[in-house]
């Protein structure tokens, strides 16, 4: 993978196009998350106010004509009063920013919880917050702080006696006047009351039930929902908003962020359906001679990501038609978790090495990558990738560097390679790099899908602009579907064999981006692929398909979704690779070879003893 500058402006510029894509699903902002007992933080208020929480809360005692915070009695302490705490913090957010309680203005609420009696508790918050009303009156300032008053509220019929800037927090249960409505900011209930639900897992159906009809009730009465009490688990935020609850409350404010922030990015849904086909079996496992090998490689795919594809492919995909399955450790010699240079190093030329270097030891001495293997036997050898032609995978397959960054010298190498055919983006750097070269190396070049002659014999470059080489999300389109095609009739006509290394380039960009939307349809395009050279194998019988990945990337967990629907909502560990042994799965003779869990390397060692060689 070439991970530059441009794929992250690449990835960037779809974010508006994945919001559209998955529209169907709620997306919540900072301004419905809610801080529980937010008193309770090593930096009460601040904590909240700086992930921009759109609600914080406070419990208070009147103790002696002053007003303190805690939650029960026997915490209170001099120092711990509502005004040295929150008072005092909400005015120095409107002197911070310009008279707004954030800067870009989104909606700040207190929540108030009366520990003591409600009237008089009420009346002393009132009498503290008279010199500083204009920050909590929304009626002459759009920006104030909104105050809701929770726990032991006063009766309704004092309510009106109360500053309007004053509003409450009801309970289902209760009926309220339609006189007192606009004084209700919300309804709120113990989550207990409707569910033992630990946060992990999914709700019972009971419970669900349960849970669901309360807030259906409150919504149809046309007030906002919140439960107190549930768990504070990503299982629960994302199952309360699923839920259409209108507060989601935390104790862990820093995890709700994280889950709020990201939404758009973790979850995916009304992807293009693509259908499988169905192999023959025939050849499956047989220990005939294979006359070619198909490597498909999914750059940064681990199991998440190909189960993510299942679920966005409702419950299909090709990958997973393939009986033979192994296990690959992708470790690297100086690394735990391994780069795209190392990986595909290790498949393309049957040794580990050190992050960066390709086609070289780990003492950075050249050695054979596989094309340069093959082609003394007259097998003919080709690569096609959905991203820049000197990308690290590709460049494992032709080029011998220190630096995968070398792009340069990727360039100059590919010219003179083994390669019979290449096939990617790039094209702009290419015509840098080797343009003087190019009129002397004897190779037919293509800039663009259409003009390539499959029925061409000599060696064959199709280097795309990166404006078309791009995401599935910017409109590459069926580009690796149509130059695999392409690509299987030209190198077949030999006759002799043939090697041809297909990668599936821009999953790892959506892992390194934790883009769940971006990751799954590129998985998808990478897996129609895979279905169109399973058919090939079938026809010519002497093929075999192996699919695998040079390393997984994101740590992608997969949180919750719906196979049927084809939607599915997942986490991410990193936006680097990760350590975790990525799948081998391998179709057509021979293909037994790749059971089992071994090294990496060993797969390129499997795929000579398929030629038998």
């Amino acid at each position: 993978m070439n991970y530059t500058m441009k794929n992250f402006v690449s990835v960037l510029s779809g974010v508006l196009l994945a919001a559209s894509a998955h529209a169907q699903i709620r997306q919540y902002t900072m301004a419905a998350a809610h801080s529980h007992n937010d008193y309770e933080r090593a930096t009460p208020f601040y904590a909240a106010a700086s992930l921009q929480f759109g609600s914080i809360e406070a419990d208070i005692h009147l103790k002696e004509g002053v007003i303190y915070v805690a939650h029960d009695p026997s915490a209170i302490t001099p120092f711990r009063t509502f005004k040295e705490m929150y008072l005092q913090p909400v005015l120095r957010q409107f002197a911070l920013y310009n008279g707004k309680p954030y800067a870009d203005n989104s909606p700040m609420q207190l929540l108030i919880d009366i520990k003591t009696e409600g009237s008089s508790t009420l009346q002393a918050l009132q009498t503290l917050l008279l010199p500083y009303r204009q920050y909590f009156d929304r009626n002459t300032n759009p920006s104030a702080v909104k105050l809701v008053i929770s726990g032991n509220l006063p009766p309704m019929t004092e309510w009106e006696k109360f500053d309007p800037i004053f509003f409450f927090d009801g309970r289902p249960d209760s009926v309220y006047p339609a006189a007192l409505k606009s004084r209700i900011a919300m309804l709120s209930v113990d989550f207990g009351q409707y569910a033992k639900w630990n946060g992990k897992g999914t709700l019972v159906p009971a419970e669900l039930k349960k849970v669901t009809q309360v807030i259906d009730q409150v919504h149809q009465q046309g007030y906002a929902f919140r439960f107190w009490g549930a768990p504070s688990t990503r299982s629960t935020y994302y199952k309360l908003m699923d839920l259409g609850v209108d507060w989601i409350g935390t104790d862990h404010p820093e995890e709700l962020y994280d889950v709020m922030h990201k939404t758009t990015h973790t979850t995916a849904g009304d992807m293009p359906v693509h259908p499988v086909y169905t192999p023959s079996y025939v050849s499956d496992a047989t220990q005939v001679r294979s006359k070619n090998v198909i490597l498909f490689i999914g750059d940064g795919t681990g199991l998440a990501e190909m189960f993510a594809g299942y679920t966005a492919n409702k419950g299909a995909l090709n990958i997973f038609q393939m009986k033979q399955v192994g296990l690959s450790k992708t470790q690297s010699t100086d690394n735990y978790h391994t780069d795209s240079a190392a990986g595909g190093s290790a498949l393309g030329t049957g040794s580990k090495t050190h992050n960066r270097a390709i086609g070289m030891d780990n003492t950075y001495v050249s050695i054979p990558v596989l094309p340069e293997v093959l082609a003394p036997k007259g097998i003919q050898s080709g690569v096609i990738v959905t991203e820049e032609i000197t990308g690290a995978t590709p460049g494992s397959f032709y080029g011998h560097t220190p630096d995968r960054d070398s792009t340069y010298t990727l360039n100059r190498q590919l010219l003179s390679s083994k390669l019979q055919l290449a096939v990617g983006g790039g094209r702009e750097e290419l015509e840098r790099d080797g343009g003087a070269a190019l009129s002397d190396a004897g190779i037919q070049m293509y800039d663009n899908l259409d003009s390539w002659d499959p029925a061409m014999k000599k060696r064959t470059l199709v280097i795309l602009s990166d404006k078309v080489v791009t995401s599935m999300r910017n409109g590459r389109g069926a580009y690796l579907k149509t130059a695999l095609k392409k690509a299987l009739q030209q190198l077949n006509a030999s006759g002799k064999g043939f090697f041809l290394m297909v990668e599936g380039s821009r999953i790892d960009h959506g892992g390194h981006f934790n883009d769940l939307d971006y990751l799954v349809r590129e998985m998808l395009d990478f897996d129609d692929a895979i279905g169109e050279a399973l058919r090939f194998a079938d026809k010519d019988k002497q093929t075999t398909v192996i699919v695998t990945a040079d390393h997984e990337t994101g740590g992608l967990a997969l949180m919750d979704g719906d196979i049927a629907k084809g939607t599915l909502r997942g986490h991410f560990a990193t936006n680097d690779h990760t350590g975790i042994p990525v799948m081998v799965f391998a179709y057509g003779p021979n293909s037994q070879l790749f059971r089992g869990v071994y090294e990496n390397n060993e797969i390129h060692a499997k795929m000579l003893k398929c030629f038998r060689l």
